[in-house]
């Protein structure tokens, strides 16, 4: 059997010139996506960061929530010891004067 290579070498070549053409299409879809990653990762980079600061301030206004929950706990300690001894004073004029009335 005789090759023709006048036929087959040009044939080739087409082939080749078609299977580059198509590499370059899919390197151009390539760098483009790999430019929507990049960008992408930016982003996401970027509202991290944004989060990350946002933590820091709900980390700030959760440490004065716990202190003023723990000054309104001293308050109402303060206030219900402060109610009992009135309470107390209040018991004692009241029996002092039910029995000096009494007398």
């Amino acid at each position: 059997m005789e090759r023709n290579y006048d036929e087959i070498l040009p044939d080739k070549l087409i082939h080749l010139d078609k299977n580059t053409a198509l590499l370059d299409v899919i390197e151009k879809r390539m760098e483009r996506s790999e430019k929507r990653m990049e960008l992408t990762i930016r982003r996401m980079v970027k509202a991290e960061a944004r989060l990350e600061k946002s933590e820091k301030r709900v980390e700030g206004f959760d440490e004065k929530l716990q202190r003023s929950i723990v000054k309104q706990e001293q308050s109402f300690k303060d206030q219900k010891d402060f109610s009992v001894a009135q309470s107390k004073v209040n018991r004692y004029f009241i029996d002092y004067i039910n029995s000096s009335n009494q007398k």
